[in-house]
């Protein structure tokens, strides 16, 4: 179970919540364990998930009824699969154009529309399939929309002070009669949530960023000299799917740009963002084909000691604020007076796991401070006119006591031959 009960509980009743909607798939998916293709298709508001805050309530998946079979390999722990059909009456089907039926589903209509070979022998999955799709027949509805809101209905939610990741579907619930229901945008109450990874999550992330370190450190030993840096964006991703996961992106440049070759004599930074079962691995490193100058040398011993102090310091309570300015601090006193930017940020299914601000928010709306089983990186990434670019990044879990490390933090600058 991904979910952090617990920490959601805390979070819903911090914000007066009787309840969470999701909409986006991360969040969905987070919430009900449940992953599928409709989200691969981008085809959004196709499902949704509620989770109240009253645990007696039974927390919902809503999702097409012609998708349940991927139940069968993609379970959730949620006990209301709420369904949907879209029935066409023949009737009202025009020569080029049709309209949908708005009468509800009878109980006797099939979630799926595929034929059945009169007298043919079943085979074992056919009959799989056929005892998944009675597991949810009955009850269905004719949108995803009024799953929704009979999923509230049936959770005692209609009249409920809910968060939603998408303030758009408390409208929609209000067209379909559901006056009474209020809400808020709840787009950062979910990372504020998410923030604090289960033991579940925990697991996935180390995948996620050990793997993540491994396909970086494979992009690095096959570059070379003259080779297009949008070319690392294919080795990235053929290395991230022998590995089992997927590339989200790596970020390639020399001189703050993304253009060009690899080039011997200049410092090149790398920013890898990989996948694992949907959950990130972050990872920043810095190559140079050549011989570094001794200057080069002493900035990387640089902020590597005052990385180590900044970790060092880290502690449930202690700001991101603090860290940063610790970590500078400590960069310049090492050496590096130049260097202006050092970021914590939240990992986990998203790069940046944590609220943010938006709208007319301006930045720092959300005062943040580490959490006991937060995972996070300290973005270390530079930029100097007439020098260089460079970046290292590595990924640590929150305890209560301390840091524990995902991946190596091995910030050496990666020195090979042209």
């Amino acid at each position: 179970m991904l979910l952090n009960r617990e920490r959601a509980n805390l979070v819903m009743d911090r914000h007066g919540l009787d309840g969470l909607v999701a909409a986006f798939k991360e969040n969905i998916y987070y919430l009900s364990d449940y992953w599928g293709s409709m989200f691969l298709m981008s085809r959004n508001y196709t499902l949704f998930a509620v989770l109240p805050r009253d645990e007696s309530k039974p927390a919902s998946l809503i999702m097409p009824g012609t998708g349940v079979y991927h139940l069968e390999h993609v379970p959730t722990w949620m006990p209301n699969v709420a369904t949907y059909i879209t029935r066409i009456d023949p009737r009202k089907i025009p020569e080029r154009d049709f309209e949908f039926t708005t009468e509800e589903v009878d109980e006797d209509v099939p979630l799926t529309p595929f034929p059945r070979r009169e007298g043919a022998v079943l085979a074992e999955r056919d009959k799989q399939l056929l005892n998944r799709y009675a597991m949810h027949r009955g009850g269905a509805q004719i949108t995803a929309s009024r799953a929704l809101a009979n999923a509230l209905k049936e959770a005692g939610l209609e009249k409920a002070r809910l968060g939603f990741d998408d303030p758009r579907v408390l409208g929609w619930m209000h067209d379909l009669g559901l006056d009474g229901l209020q809400g808020l945008d709840a787009l950062n109450i979910f990372k504020e949530i998410r923030m604090v990874k289960s033991p579940a999550e925990i697991e996935l992330i180390r995948k996620a960023g050990q793997m993540g370190e491994r396909v970086l450190n494979a992009v690095i030993d096959r570059m070379e000299v003259g080779m297009p840096l949008d070319h690392l964006a294919d080795l990235h991703a053929e290395i991230a799917a022998r590995e089992g996961g997927r590339s989200e992106w790596i970020i390639a440049n020399i001189r703050g740009l993304a253009t060009g070759n690899v080039e011997a004599n200049e410092l090149i930074k790398l920013d890898s963002v990989t996948s694992y079962k949907q959950y990130r691995g972050d990872v920043g490193r810095s190559v140079y084909f050549g011989t570094p100058t001794d200057e080069m040398l002493r900035r990387f011993d640089a902020v590597t000691r005052a990385l180590q102090i900044a970790y060092d310091n880290i502690r449930p309570g202690v700001t991101f604020k603090e860290i940063s300015a610790l970590t500078l601090k400590a960069v310049h006193d090492e050496g590096f007076p130049g260097f202006v930017i050092a970021g914590p940020h939240s990992v986990g299914l998203e790069h940046t796991d944590h609220p943010v601000s938006v709208g007319a928010q301006m930045p720092g709306h959300h005062p943040l401070a580490f959490e006991e089983n937060m995972v996070f990186t300290l973005d270390m990434p530079y930029h100097e006119f007439g020098w260089g670019t460079t970046h290292v990044e590595d990924m640590i879990i929150v305890r209560k006591d301390g840091c524990e490390p995902i991946t190596s933090m091995d910030t050496a600058l990666r020195v090979k031959q042209p």
